[in-house]
């Protein structure tokens, strides 16, 4: 065969190659999820116009069991419950609420996200407005150093010898040691950290501060304003640090040793706190590979009454179609279930994927994701198939082009995916609408008798 024939036939056989990796189920590197191959996508309709949400077909998703029929109140976006009370279902949640003081401690909740609640963003004033409802149940959760040095706008977090790991760098984690606040930072010396409760509506104060951590050599850790020190000995568990004092707004820990340090809980003995465990970049997939039994050690000694998963924007591309839903919601199923093992007596809610949207190449217009709409059915119809609760995030937004709108309206940014201060704001207010309705309705079955 002549030079130029072996390259037109190499040409060729790659040209084919190209084309049938399009067909390839899509892969993640790392926790980073790899992009579509489409040779063709430049000829083709624009990726933004590929196809029609609509006109997708997804078997009906089944509806919740029994008798009860929730009443809403008009404009609150429901939240659906597919459980049962033993069954990851959102009554263990609401009679935990309807405890109170009785429960002894707060009520936890575990939000699972990605850069969508970086920096609080939502969670601040969602944790804000459920508190008014139920009760102030403290700061919640704060690592010592943060992942990507975002902020928040209840503290003022600062530290000192705490090197970070996170599952998005899963190199530097160890898989034996990840659990829910998916990641934890490494104490090689001296480490101290300083949280301060800021001013402003969101403003907090806390009864009990508790440093979580694991060390195999031994460690000590000291908290004021107490000034008492706990000993860490070697120990192939959670080891926690509780200091107590009243009304805290300012608490500092020194910790030295060898030690692996997941955070600090700041709570009270009453009410409700919501910790952030997001993660920028994070598909969720990752949640897979949880410890088990580290994980159920720490969910022994720190229960959640409701986890949360919510994401969504790093599962999906500008090109993504129905395949691409259907194969990230088969994974995500193996990641709620390892959830369901680690806390079955806790709920566990899907949050379906927010709205996003992308800049046509053709027309120039900026418009929903075609891809979103799909997505969020088949998070809703995972909920149904794992009997837990849903609610529609994209339907509580607005729908198709309201993050268009909110962008418009100085309410998000112009990436057109995340929500800004005011944004998120405007969305915890919908969400705790959405949690008053569900416990409300929670109280009445009860009555009822069911």
């Amino acid at each position: 065969m002549r030079g130029s024939a072996k390259v037109f036939v190499i040409t060729g056989l790659t040209f084919v190659a190209l084309l049938l990796m399009y067909y390839l189920p899509v892969m993640n590197v790392g926790g980073t999820q790899l992009r579509q191959v489409d040779v063709l996508a430049d000829l083709g309709a624009d990726s933004t116009e590929r196809y029609d949400a609509e006109s997708i077909t997804i078997d009906e998703v089944k509806k919740p069991k029994g008798a009860w029929k929730d009443s809403v109140p008009e404009g609150v976006e429901p939240i659906i419950d597919y459980g049962t009370d033993s069954t990851g279902g959102m009554d263990s949640f609401y009679a935990a609420l309807a405890q109170g003081k009785k429960l002894g401690r707060p009520v936890r909740v575990a939000y699972l996200s990605d850069s969508f609640v970086e920096g609080d963003i939502m969670l601040v004033d969602l944790r804000t407005m459920l508190q008014k409802h139920f009760g102030n149940g403290g700061l919640g959760w704060l690592r010592c150093r943060t992942n990507f040095d975002e902020g928040t706008f209840a503290a003022n977090l600062s530290s000192s010898g705490f090197e970070p790991r996170h599952i998005m760098k899963a190199r530097s984690l160890s898989l034996a040691h990840y659990i829910l606040p998916q990641g934890y930072s490494e104490v090689h010396g001296t480490a101290t950290a300083i949280v301060t409760s800021l001013s402003g509506e969101q403003t907090t104060t806390w009864s009990r501060a508790t440093v979580w951590g694991y060390t195999d050599s031994g460690a000590t850790v000291t908290g004021n304003p107490t000034g008492a020190t706990v000993q860490w000995r070697p120990h192939k568990g959670i080891q926690q640090a509780r200091f107590h004092a009243a009304n805290m707004r300012r608490f500092s820990t020194t910790v030295k040793g060898d030690a692996k340090v997941f955070g600090m809980s700041l709570e009270n003995d009453y009410g409700i706190v919501v910790d952030n465990f997001g993660v920028r970049g994070s598909s969720g997939m990752q949640l897979a590979n949880l410890a088990v039994g580290l994980s159920a050690d720490f969910a022994r000694q720190h229960p959640y009454d409701l986890v949360i998963i919510h994401y969504g924007l790093n599962a999906i591309a500008q090109a993504g179609t129905e395949k691409t839903c259907s194969w990230y919601v088969t994974n995500m199923k193996k990641c709620v279930a390892r959830i369901r093992k680690i806390y079955p007596r806790s709920a566990v809610m899907i949050v379906s994927a927010s709205d996003m949207a992308t800049r046509s190449h053709s027309t120039g217009k900026v418009r929903t994701m075609p891809a979103v709409e799909p997505l969020v059915r088949y998070q809703q119809k995972m909920a149904a198939e794992m009997g837990v609760g849903f609610i529609n995030f994209y339907d509580m937004m607005g729908g198709r082009n309201s993050v268009v709108s909110m962008a418009e309206r100085h309410l998000a940014e112009k990436d057109y995916v995340h929500v800004n201060r005011r944004g998120g704001k405007m969305l915890a207010e919908r969400f705790t609408k959405s949690f008053v309705a569900g416990y409300d309705n929670y109280k009445r079955k009860k009555a009822a008798g069911y």
